[in-house]
């Protein structure tokens, strides 16, 4: 069904500064983490803070960042690189670790705004625990993949920035990828999203091709009404602009991006104090977000935008009740916050349910040990057998 276009503001032209304001009031009020990001940060953090370790070059490549990790080490590289075309013609990136014929292959979705390169720690740590051949057989395959509009995907339509598009995706990806054995998907934030969007798709896929389910730092539904930790002065200042700035967004990028340049410093800012929970988080984690942020244009971060606010997958999640699921937050998490994975788990009471105190909305990078060991042990339950049946 059609998804009915919002009105643009009226008067948009000849209002400059209000137009600045709203795209500077988005990040002031939160939403850059995930609405109003821009080419910021990596060159505007001393390198005296950060120290050589963690020093990054400047305008990475999607390519280029997925060859380090965090904190600059090399990062493991890919077994495969593949290209996958969707229903509507996009190429999606995709990567490979692992052999062809492991016994369970487990396929990553990354968040919004983001890219398979937020996977970083779990790349290294996984590929080298199950996808390696240490004197025995490997335990899975990892398959990573850019999501439309993302990292080094292809574009789509406008009209196509949904969830459920973003689901048929993730399909074609399953189809061309994994076309036979058992798998497990495990989703971030918008990720975990386009797992319950193909759960609503093709339900009989849960118990069948798919054996297991991770949703790390997501929600089901009612996320308009997120205040992202901020007074609620804030918060209705963010509600005000929000519709100014998408629609520059959309038919304005080049001037949203050199306004989000100006304010690349409140907005690395915000992006950091939303991102981790943590206030000693290694500054080189912060930069790393802005390097996968930046790279994701503004249009598409404006087109995606309503589809997430209007998400209500609370009814797709009956198909997980047949596989092994596990549902993973921070408790620090102001992006979506941990009572959004709480009503999950209302709906899965048999979910594996982990909060990792003290972490925020990027818990895969903040406490990468906490989440490595919980999707482990999800994998090993979806490994011993047969999946549960549906109740």
């Amino acid at each position: 069904m059609a998804r009915a276009k919002p009105p643009a503001p009226k008067h948009p032209r000849g209002h400059t500064a209000g137009v600045v304001g709203a795209v500077l009031g988005l990040a002031a009020a939160g939403t850059a983490a995930g609405v109003a990001v821009s080419k910021i940060a990596a060159r505007r953090v001393r390198a005296a803070e950060l120290g050589p370790a963690a020093e990054l070059p400047e305008n990475l490549t999607p390519g280029q960042l997925r060859q380090v990790d965090p904190l600059g080490l090399e990062s493991r590289p890919a077994d495969r690189t593949a290209l996958v075309q969707t229903d509507d013609g996009v190429l999606l990136a995709v990567e490979e670790i692992g052999p062809r014929d492991a016994p369970l292959t487990v396929v990553f979705v990354h968040g919004y705004t983001l890219s398979m390169a937020s996977w970083a720690f779990q790349r290294q740590s996984l590929g080298a625990e199950l996808a390696t051949e240490n004197g025995h057989r490997p335990q899975a395959r990892l398959v990573f993949y850019d999501q439309r509009g993302h990292g080094a995907s292809g574009r789509g339509r406008s009209e196509n920035s949904t969830i459920e598009q973003a689901a048929r995706d993730l399909l074609a990806v399953l189809d061309a990828r994994v076309p036979r054995g058992p798998v497990v998907l495990v989703g971030h934030s918008m990720g975990g999203m386009t797992i319950m969007g193909l759960a609503a798709l093709r339900p009989k896929l849960f118990g069948s091709r798919v054996v297991g389910a991770a949703l790390v730092a997501t929600s089901s539904g009612q996320l308009a009404d997120l205040n992202f930790g901020l007074p609620d002065v804030l918060t209705r200042v963010r509600a005000t602009v929000l519709p100014v700035a998408a629609w520059t967004m959309r038919h304005r990028p080049a001037f949203a991006e050199r306004t989000r340049r100006v304010a690349a410093e409140l907005v690395s800012v915000a992006t950091r104090s939303l991102s981790f929970g943590s206030s000693d988080v290694d500054p080189a984690l912060g930069r790393y977000v802005d390097a996968m942020i930046a790279g994701t244009p503004v249009e598409v971060i404006a087109e995606f935008y309503p589809a997430i606010a209007g998400l209500d997958h609370t009814g797709s999640l009956a198909p997980l009740r047949a596989v092994p699921t596990l549902v993973l937050t921070g408790d620090r998490d102001k992006l979506i916050p941990q009572e959004h994975s709480d009503r999950i788990v209302e709906q899965l009471p048999d979910s594996e349910y982990v909060v990792v105190a003290g972490a925020g909305h990027m818990v895969q990078l903040e406490r990468p040990a906490e989440v490595d060991q919980a999707l482990t042990a999800l994998l090993r339950r979806a490994g011993a057998g047969r999946p549960r049946r549906s109740r």
